[in-house]
């Protein structure tokens, strides 16, 4: 009886509790912020809308640099380009664990010395970086209230609520190429934000490498890797040079098949340091990985 009474009286804040909880658990498995026109969306939430099947079967996963060099489709290997902005191996660690993507068969990883970085700078509305506890609404604040402001204005101004629409937005390629005092300015700016790069800085992303490594094997999943080139216009500098062969070290203590491309496509293909230019770099670098990438296990 006295349950019964206690219940009675909560009735109604019992109630609202579990349509809070129901409403949450749907805005995370929906995300309705990304499908928003006016959103400026990430490069998670423009490969989700581009591939929104369940498993992605062969997955070639990297930073800007996969992005910008892989033509997915091109050769005929089957692999997606997973390419994101700041993409470092713990990134991928969190998707694969948090399960907002799973892999069939192959994975390969698109690397840098800054994949290993644990510093390095993210987008802070890739949603792993959402805790656990932390609501959708909120999580999405920053976005939802650009919204709010932006059409209250046009609003004010006689115009519709929305007028800016993103819907055709695509991952960022590169055209063209760099002189070579645009890339020896940017090869300075780098050094200043990472030249004091060493293993001790990437503790976390290796032990994400050894995670993956443990998920691969216990998934069936082949997972390999490739060092993306690097223009030989630019120096790679000591902290860089560190990185590199820690990783490469790890790579091989994990039994990882690795391909070096650090230094395998002429400097006439490159946008930058490591970007391809679109129109003549990607289908070179793609020409050249895809009888790699077709290799069976």
């Amino acid at each position: 009886m006295k349950f019964l009474k206690w219940m009675k009286r909560w009735s109604f804040l019992l109630l609202l509790c579990a349509v809070l909880l129901v409403g949450e658990a749907a805005l995370r498995h929906y995300d309705p912020v990304k499908y928003l026109k006016p959103v400026w969306r990430d490069d998670f939430e423009l490969l989700q809308l581009a591939h929104p099947e369940e498993v992605w079967d062969k997955v070639f996963y990297g930073s800007s640099a996969v992005t910008a060099s892989y033509l997915e489709g091109y050769g005929g290997s089957g692999y997606l380009n997973a390419g994101i902005d700041y993409g470092t191996v713990k990134d991928l660690w969190e998707l694969l664990d948090k399960g907002y993507i799973t892999v069939g068969s192959d994975l390969v990883l698109g690397l840098n010395e800054l994949s290993f970085l644990d510093s390095l700078p993210t987008n802070p509305t890739y949603v792993w970086h959402r805790a656990w506890y932390e609501p959708y609404v909120y999580f999405q604040r920053d976005r939802l209230l650009k919204i709010v402001t932006d059409g209250i204005d046009n609003l004010s101004n006689g115009q519709p609520f929305v007028t800016i629409d993103h819907s055709d937005q695509q991952r960022q390629v590169y055209h063209g190429h760099l002189t070579g005092a645009e890339l020896a300015d940017g090869l300075e700016r780098v050094k200043e934000k990472f030249g004091y790069m060493s293993p001790a800085e990437c503790v976390e992303n290796f032990a994400a490498l050894d995670k993956l490594a443990d998920y691969c094997r216990e998934h069936g999943v082949r997972l390999r890797a490739v060092w993306m080139p690097r223009n030989s216009k630019v120096e790679l500098y000591p902290a860089a040079q560190s990185v590199i062969e820690a990783a490469d070290a790890r790579l091989e203590a994990l039994g990882i098949e690795t391909l070096d491309l650090l230094h395998e496509i002429p400097d006439e293909y490159f946008y930058d340091t490591g970007h391809m230019d679109y129109e003549t770099g990607a289908p070179y670098f793609t020409e050249t990985i895809e009888p790699w990438l077709k290799e069976e296990g």
